[in-house]
């Protein structure tokens, strides 16, 4: 008899979870069985720590700013201009450690830059009232152009700091980790704890779910907007920084393959471009998910061009199972409603 109850609460609480966390659950899956494919076709590869180092050095580029694009996402917005602002980031950083050297400032200067290339893109899109799509394409030109200009097309070299205590901090390796994994995982944390613990990921639902239902609730719709973005911006010059410090040069086309993946990385992770709704363990999961993909097409010798096709593939399911889920969703609503 004991057994059997403790075999009901778990089965109660596993129900539970399942029911609460649906979609996290089938992201979690689909990586789960991708990882399970890759494997069995290249144990060989799947087998060696260092495929995984290889993959959790690269993820996070593709990771962090996606993880600020979901809140982007949930308010009924986008941002198309965070490939620029991560390459305006790194210039900032790369330019200040040249004139000073390796010093927190550069670091500090290049967050500023986000939080300001940021808070231009809310103010255009609450202010200005121009839509989201449109002042961050011209947002993108803007940030992108500044750099081509001030670099003159040309990389500046950050390699021979390499070894550096700042240097170690942001990309260095920890028992041979890489130490951009980490962050990535702490914003992970700090982002998921304000959206659903807080007041302010309460707004930035309500705000992307009904915005004159929000107002009328009392909420600053414009506010959150802007914040939303000003965070997004920051963690944008922050992954930029990132890369820079990885490939130990910055360039002044830094960024740009970012743009889709990051997007990608969100909408396979479960939020809807509609906004209202998201997940930021979802994102993080998804944007692992494309990096799995990237690796594991490689690593059992397909040439790369399959690896957009098979994004394609992943995409187009991840969005079929998430109908499926808010369909079950809303009838099992109506059904306790009735």
């Amino acid at each position: 008899m004991v057994s059997e109850s403790r075999g009901n609460i778990v089965f109660n609480v596993l129900t539970t979870l399942w029911t609460r966390y649906r979609l996290q659950t089938t992201v979690f899956t689909i990586f789960c069985g991708l990882w399970l494919i890759f494997y069995a076709i290249s144990p060989s590869s799947f087998a060696r720590p260092f495929t995984y180092t290889a993959i959790l050095s690269v993820a996070p580029f593709t990771i962090i700013p996606a993880l600020s694009l979901t809140y982007v996402i949930i308010t009924g917005e986008m941002d198309l201009s965070f490939p620029s602002i991560m390459a305006l980031g790194a210039w900032v950083l790369t330019v200040t450690w040249h004139a000073f050297g390796p010093t927190p400032l550069g670091l500090i200067l290049a967050l500023l830059a986000g939080l300001m290339a940021g808070f231009i893109n809310g103010v255009l899109v609450t202010k200005c009232h121009i839509p989201s799509l449109i002042a961050t394409i011209g947002t993108m030109f803007v940030w992108r152009g500044f750099v081509l200009i001030a670099t003159g097309g040309f990389s500046i070299s950050i390699g021979m700091w390499r070894g550096t205590p700042i240097y170690q901090a942001l990309v260095g390796r920890f028992g041979g980790i890489p130490i951009q994994i980490v962050w990535a995982v702490v914003i992970a944390v700090i982002l998921w704890i304000f959206l659903n613990l807080h007041k302010f990921g309460a707004h930035v639902y309500y705000t992307g779910d009904n915005r004159v239902a929000a107002q009328m609730l009392g909420i600053n719709t414009d506010r959150v907007i802007i914040t939303v973005f000003m965070i997004h911006g920051m963690l944008s010059a922050f992954a930029g920084v990132l890369v820079a410090l990885e490939m130990g040069s910055f360039w002044p086309a830094l960024g740009e393959i970012y743009l889709l993946e990051s997007i990608a990385a969100v909408v396979v992770g479960g939020t809807p471009i509609t906004g209202g709704t998201g997940t930021i363990f979802g994102t993080f999961i998804g944007g692992l998910i494309l990096k799995w993909i990237e690796t594991g097409i490689l690593a059992v010798g397909v040439t790369g061009f399959w690896i957009k096709l098979v994004y394609g593939l992943v995409i187009i399911i991840a969005l079929i199972a998430q109908v499926i889920i808010r369909k079950r969703e809303i009838r099992r609503m109506k059904i306790i409603g009735a």
